[in-house]
């Protein structure tokens, strides 16, 4: 046996450098980007049994063994599955639903659940598949889903408040809008569901709380603004009838105002066909009320009185169905006793043409003569200040008065309108008159039967003696003056070359005023002419006349009526005009710068001759017009 001993003073050293050396192991949650083959890493955030890395390369590192495979499964919680992954390898999720727990790696780094998952189609294509299905309800739509524990089920139905039904329909609710606002003019309504917006189009049944007053008026839908409420023409406002308490009307939006909107109950204006159920918003008899149209606002209508007598348009009843009179008798002495105002009886005795009768006053026939129409009315004659009254029974009676020659009136069912010489004439008598006379003679003046009168007896001399004339009327150009009158000498002096007279205008009313005349006179006295003559700048005491031709008034002393007039343009001549009886005819024409710009008088100057003559000038018309 050797013994090898040795010396315990003596120190021992060891040599290591050959010897291969042990690395420390490093930890942390993700591997590290770089490593040196052999280092070994420990993953703290690795399922348990698999934290062990090994770098197998540069910067590569590898599951050691001892730990779970690539096909080995490993678990944990959903939230704790690793970020890498090989393909093949799987993941128990112990906190999954029951039946969805395992994931399989079907890429690098990327787990897929492998249990419980549904595919999903819709129309035959494939929509994707999960272990989780949602299911979202639309608009209209209402879903109900329940977990038995052993199925899962899933009621689907219509929501009503927002989808239409045909019960829903049928009740008429879904368009009500019903009033309780308690205003003529401006109406609230609400409607189930409330509306949320105004939409051009959309159609409401409206019903009124109370009734309408007319004019500007509002709807407010659902407080969503006050918009105005028009007939269908979607301009003029309702009526006070249009609108009636209880009534419902059809009305549509247009993106500006409410407009009425078709026929039938309650409606009283709008488009639409179909027979009327209404009239005004009323139903059965219908009696006329503030508010309801008149025959004038209604095209082609014709207005009636209350005995049904037409005062406009034509009517046509050849295809209607004729009533005889409610009386018909065989003779005169058979008609009833007694009768109504108004009431038509036919008496088959009578001669044709004649068998009309109308009850003309309480019991009281009258017989139609010339079938049926009355006969003129008779004139009236008497004096002036008798005449009688004129009214609608008087309509086209003459009235002749005993005062005045050449004159009459006729009845217009109001007022006597009065006729001279067979035309209409203006009475002078809204005139205030002046007679003046060169010499000695003072006219009379009187106002006879409309008619202004001057008269009187010629003093001394023959000469033009008499002016008549209005006062100062200030006659502005252009104007129009009108005369009919005549002049009569009453007594017999020497002969008619004697009688003269003219009509025009004058700057005065002394004798020495400047007058525009036309002249009547017998032929060869004034003039060149055979009886009128124009004179211009003609004093009353003297002067010359310039000449024209015209008619002469005959042999005797009383003149016939003489109508004349004169025009102004204003601006260069005054123009004469006699009426012969077939119109007016120009006689002479002035220049209105010769003599009298602006005139201020018009009237007549006319001549007597002897001493006693006694004279009587007669204005029937005296018409002043521009």
């Amino acid at each position: 046996m050797v013994l090898v001993v040795w010396a315990a003073a003596a120190q021992t050293q060891i040599d290591l450098s050959t010897q291969a050396k042990n690395m420390p192991i490093k930890t942390g949650t993700t591997l590290p980007s770089t490593c040196t083959v052999g280092q070994i890493f420990f993953l703290t955030s690795a399922p348990q049994g698999t934290n062990l890395y090994g770098c197998t390369g540069v910067n590569t590192w590898s599951a050691e063994g001892g730990q779970p495979g690539a096909n080995a499964m490993l678990q944990g919680t959903v939230a704790s599955m690793p970020a890498t992954c090989s393909v093949g390898q799987t993941y128990f999720a112990t906190d999954a639903m029951a039946g969805a727990n395992l994931y399989g790696c079907s890429a690098p780094n990327t787990w897929t659940s492998e249990g419980g998952s549904e595919t999903v189609d819709s129309n035959g294509v494939t929509v994707g598949s999960r272990p989780t299905t949602n299911f979202l309800t639309g608009p209209g739509l209402l879903s109900v889903i329940t977990d038995t524990g052993t199925e899962i089920n899933i009621q689907t139905a219509l929501d009503t408040a927002v989808i239409e039904t045909l019960p829903g329909e049928q009740t008429g609710s879904s368009l009500l809008c019903a009033s309780a606002s308690g205003s003529a003019s401006a109406y609230t309504c609400s409607m189930t569901p409330a509306a949320t917006a105004y939409t051009v189009g959309m159609v409401l049944h409206w019903v009124p709380d109370v009734n309408g007053v007319g004019g500007p008026t509002t709807l407010n839908v659902d407080t969503l603004g006050a918009a105005s409420v028009k007939l269908a023409d979607g301009v003029s406002d309702p009526l006070a009838a249009d609108i009636a308490a209880g009534s419902m009307r059809d009305v549509w939006y247009d993106g500006a105002t409410f407009r009425f909107l078709g026929t039938g109950s309650g409606q009283t204006s709008g488009g639409g066909s179909g027979p009327v159920q209404s009239v005004f918003g009323r139903i059965g008899i219908v009696t006329a009320a503030p508010g309801d149209y008149t025959a004038q606002q209604v095209t082609g209508a014709a207005t009636t009185n209350s005995s049904n007598a037409f005062t406009a348009g034509t009517q046509d009843f050849s295809k209607a169905a004729h009533t005889l009179p409610a009386v018909v008798a065989n003779a005169v002495a058979s008609l009833p006793s007694n009768c109504t105002v108004g009431e038509l009886a036919f008496v088959s005795a009578a001669a044709p043409g004649q068998q009309i009768y109308e009850c003309s006053a309480a019991s009281t026939w009258t017989q139609q003569a010339g079938g049926g129409t009355a006969a003129a009315p008779a004139p009236v004659f008497n004096t002036y200040s008798n005449r009688p009254t004129c009214n609608g029974a008087a309509t086209g009676t003459f009235f002749f008065a005993s005062d005045i020659s050449y004159k009459k009136w006729i009845c217009d069912g109001t007022v006597w309108q009065p006729l001279a010489f067979d035309m209409q004439v203006v009475e002078p008598t809204a005139l205030t008159w002046i007679g003046v006379s060169q010499g000695s003679d003072s006219p009379t003046i009187g106002d006879v039967a409309g008619a202004v009168q001057f008269s009187g007896t010629h003093a001394a001399g023959a000469a033009y003696e008499v002016q008549a004339m209005t006062a100062p009327i200030g006659i502005a150009a252009p104007y129009t003056i009108e005369v009919a009158f005549t002049y009569q000498l009453l007594t017999a002096s020497p002969g008619v070359t004697s009688v003269f007279c003219g009509f025009g205008v004058a700057g005065g009313q002394t004798a020495s005023g400047i007058w525009e005349t036309m002249n009547w006179s017998p032929g060869g006295t004034y003039g060149a002419g055979s009886g009128i003559s124009q004179c211009g700048s003609y004093p009353l005491s003297g002067g010359a006349c310039s000449g024209s031709g015209g008619p002469t008034f005959g042999t005797g002393m009383a003149q016939p009526v003489i109508r004349a007039k004169v025009v102004d343009d204003g601006t260069t001549y005054r123009t004469f005009y006699y009426n012969t009886g077939s119109g007016y005819q120009q006689i002479a024409q002035q220049p209105r710068t010769l003599d009298i710009a602006n005139p201020q008088y018009f009237g007549f100057m006319c001549n007597t001759y002897a001493t006693g003559d006694q004279f009587q000038l007669t204005v029937y018309d005296a018409n002043i017009h521009h």
